[in-house]
């Protein structure tokens, strides 16, 4: 695999995490750290993409779009103008970010997930009760209440794991 030399809007984003200021996301953003991967952010296709989803959805957009696609249900952390959020997104089979929810008029700078096979997003939905009101397989009230924290604990499985996206540079470097 190609080294990276991560950007400076990725820089930041994982040393942000890193610091992980919010001990709400601290489980998550572990996971997150440990087994994520950076995202070269792209505008959304002008022709051939599926429709886009609706604005605050974006686990269930991402779902749908992973699945139409064939490609990963990303869940992690985008910078944008707006600052970090926890996120949701798609991409292609390559790695392509497909990022139905954000907002046209705000730019992306950076993104760090877990690629997550959609079929293990469907059975976590389903062992968990969630398909409803879906919001995401990291998030922490899905993981306390319903699903024992055995993602916060265990990590996702590696067989649920995509090899796409840029692998992390190291604490120590890039």
């Amino acid at each position: 695999m190609p080294t990276h030399t991560p950007t400076t809007a990725e820089q930041y984003l994982i040393a942000h995490l890193r610091a992980a200021v919010c001990p709400d996301d601290r489980p998550a953003v572990r996971v997150v750290l440990s087994r994520g991967r950076l995202f070269t952010p792209r505008p959304w296709p002008a022709s051939g993409a599926p429709r886009r989803g609706t604005p605050t959805r974006c686990f269930t957009n991402a779902l749908r779009i992973a699945h139409r696609v064939g490609g990963a249900c990303v869940e992690g952390y985008v910078l944008t103008d707006g600052g970090i959020r926890r996120h949701a997104w798609s991409t292609d089979a390559h790695g392509a970010v497909l990022d139905p929810t954000r907002p046209r008029n705000e730019a992306a700078q950076a993104y760090l997930g877990v690629p997550i096979a959609p079929w293990f997003v469907n059975a976590f939905q389903q062992r968990t009760l969630t398909k409803t009101h879906f919001v995401g397989v990291l998030d922490t009230r899905v993981q306390t209440e319903r699903d024992a924290d055995r993602i916060h604990s265990n990590g996702i499985p590696p067989l649920a794991l995509l090899d796409i996206g840029t692998a992390m540079p190291s604490p120590t470097g890039p």
